[in-house]
């Protein structure tokens, strides 16, 4: 089954353009694309523990990501996730009029996913639609917990559940390790150093990350984030998951 979704990828990836880009063989590559990243995720997988509150979807977990005219892949991960109350509020990094009608169709498909866009293009790393999420968030009072994401990054189905269950009442963010597909499907354990760790890892507080704020537009913003986080509550605050739970696409 792996030789046949790695073969078929790759044939529908060396279609000439005209060819390839139409919207079905998009949609197709993106599918065994996240086929794929299901097979090679399954054993990281961990069993849940369950805590009462995990059991009964008591949390609201909020993510938030920029998008600009691009496949949601995070959208796909999400609905995969074991536990299911989750929100995922898309900001789309300008007008958001050429957004292939797949993603506009993925978006769609869920009533847990929100979609707003901004006036203009920032093109700044996708910081600027980060920070137009964060003030959403404090004007709708959305969520118990937050993540930080991208839309073409993949959170495996146990995500959610398994760094809900490493907070407790002295726990303001738990971080887990993760895969950075730009290197081969290496596994990297996360620190709180810059460069090895995303906030894609993380998972804070709400209160904690609204206070910590999104205040940086450099390349580095993400970074910045966590270390205002790490500053907000301190390193005894966060927690770490010793378990790949997180793709960076």
């Amino acid at each position: 089954m792996r030789m046949l979704t790695e073969l078929a990828y790759r044939l529908l990836s060396s279609l000439p353009p005209w060819l390839r880009d139409h919207s079905p063989i998009i949609d197709l590559r993106n599918k065994l694309r996240h086929w794929e990243m299901l097979r090679r995720t399954r054993d990281l997988i961990p069993a849940p523990v369950y805590k009462d509150s995990i059991k009964n979807g008591d949390f609201k977990i909020v993510f938030i990501s920029p998008i600009y005219n691009s496949f949601p892949l995070l959208a796909l991960s999400l609905m995969e996730q074991t536990y299911k109350n989750w929100e995922l509020l898309f900001v789309h990094d300008g007008p958001a009029d050429d957004l292939e009608e797949i993603a506009k169709a993925i978006i769609a498909r869920d009533d847990r996913i929100s979609f707003i866009e901004t006036a203009e293009r920032a093109n700044d790393w996708g910081h600027t639609p980060r920070q137009i999420a964060f003030e959403e968030i404090r004007e709708r009072g959305m969520g118990d917990f937050l993540v930080v994401t991208n839309s073409d990054n993949y959170h495996v189905p146990g995500y959610i559940e398994k760094m809900l269950e490493h907070f407790d009442d002295d726990a303001h963010a738990v971080y887990c390790d993760m895969i950075h597909e730009y290197y081969s499907w290496r596994n990297l354990e996360t620190r709180l150093e810059y460069s090895f760790i995303d906030c894609g890892c993380v998972m804070a507080r709400s209160e904690t990350a609204l206070k910590a704020g999104w205040n940086d537009n450099t390349y580095e913003g993400d970074w910045k984030y966590i270390a205002d986080l790490i500053d907000v509550c301190g390193t005894q605050a966060l927690r770490k998951v010793r378990a790949t739970l997180f793709i960076h696409s």
